[in-house]
């Protein structure tokens, strides 16, 4: 059974996700992944591994100060 199969049963991400081992934003993504192909729309596919971020990231050392946002202060 897939994440799509499972949320139609009425079972929240939380509980999908735990049944399949998935992260729930992973769970939401393939929801709606699923949800678009079965629709015809195949554009983020496209971008299916792509990742877009603004600017590089680089490993913090332990102790650098945080916002509640996870940036750099």
């Amino acid at each position: 059974m897939n994440a799509l199969e499972l949320f139609r049963t009425g079972r929240d991400y939380i509980e999908i996700a735990a049944i399949l081992g998935m992260s729930v934003p992973s769970v939401e993504i393939e929801i709606h992944r699923l949800r678009s192909a079965e629709k015809g729309d195949t554009a983020q596919q496209d971008h299916a591994g792509a990742e877009t971020r603004r600017f590089a990231r680089r490993p913090l050392k332990p102790g650098t100060p945080v916002n509640f946002a996870g940036g750099r202060i």
